[in-house]
């Protein structure tokens, strides 16, 4: 791994712009990427905040830099937004780059109606769901300290791990890697934590758990687990968000974001599509090839698909 420094001459304190990178092997293929290692629903450098536009378009210099990169096959950056906040991601217009797909994000102070999201009828039916909640005892909580957010993290951990048994599917979280980065990010001791963790509890008992990575501009919806299947009817989790849109309103956010995956619930919040690219630059012969093979085997799945959908045939 490696962080390079963009700035205007060498040896400057002040640098616009600085991008993580990591090289990995696949297979033959040796790559660069983004050292977001699988964690990231959004991915991007880091700018200086303040800082004046630089001399040569940042992305540009990002372009040439990456095509310069000696010992490489292929440059792979999925998951490209095309903002970091209000400023142009120099990743996202790369001549390289290929649509991969869209996140939803709400935007909380549409024209200047702060409250247009909420006529949504999700909304209503939330705060009904709420209100049957919290005649059951149950209240919305913040976790405030870091002992607090670690205990509520790995609640919810172990509440997605027994739902992820019940359906038999893998779950990341029981990565350790991956679980370590959630516990350091919830053990900061900062007040300016963008580890954020909500609940739904009744005395010691947790409903329902939602982690959001958050800044001045946006929350992102990271994490979720919902407890015991007698609260299922209560729709904790439907609540749960509808909740952590309105605080992130409150605390002045202007964006939600509701991370990867389309899932039907998350439209009914409303939101617009955000489109994710990702950045495929071969440098060399074999990086060439290798894109080559992916597009047919691509192009192969989609016709082997078709011709399944033709013939009523099964996978």
């Amino acid at each position: 791994m490696s962080v390079i420094s963009f700035s205007d001459r060498e040896g400057c304190d002040a640098p616009f712009m600085l991008l993580p990178l990591v090289r990995y092997r696949r297979g033959p293929l040796r790559v660069v990427g983004l050292a977001d290692f699988g964690l990231a629903d959004q991915n991007a450098p880091v700018l200086a905040a303040g800082m004046p536009a630089p001399p040569t378009p940042l992305a540009e210099a990002v372009g040439a830099y990456l095509a310069g990169l000696d010992g490489v096959d292929l440059v792979d950056m999925p998951k490209l937004h095309s903002h970091i906040g209000e400023r142009n991601n120099p990743l996202f217009s790369q001549p390289d780059t290929i649509s991969e797909s869209n996140t939803l994000r709400l935007e909380l102070a549409a024209g200047g109606d702060t409250s247009a999201w909420r006529r949504k009828s999700i909304y209503k039916k939330a705060r009904s769901k709420f209100r049957r909640l919290t005649e059951e005892g149950v209240r919305l909580v913040e976790a405030a300290t870091p002992a607090e957010r670690l205990a509520l993290f790995r609640t919810l951990a172990e509440q997605r791990n027994d739902r992820f048994s019940q359906l038999g599917r893998e779950d990341s979280l029981t990565r350790q890697e991956r679980l370590n980065f959630y516990e350091c990010l919830a053990a900061l001791e900062t007040s300016e934590c963008p580890f954020t963790v909500l609940a739904l509890e009744r005395g010691d008992e947790i409903v329902a758990t939602l982690v959001l990575l958050k800044n001045d501009l946006q929350a992102t919806a990271v994490l979720v687990s919902i407890g015991d299947a007698r609260w299922h009817g209560y729709s904790p989790g439907m609540v749960l968000f509808a909740k952590a849109i309105e605080w992130a309103s409150e605390n002045g956010v202007r964006w939600f974001s509701f991370g990867t995956g389309q899932q039907d619930y998350k439209q009914r919040f409303g939101g617009q599509p955000q489109e994710t690219r990702r950045l495929l630059m071969p440098l060399n012969s074999r990086g060439r090839l290798f894109l080559r093979a992916r597009e047919a085997h691509r192009t192969a799945q989609e016709l082997l698909q078709i011709a399944i959908g033709k013939n009523g045939l099964r996978t």
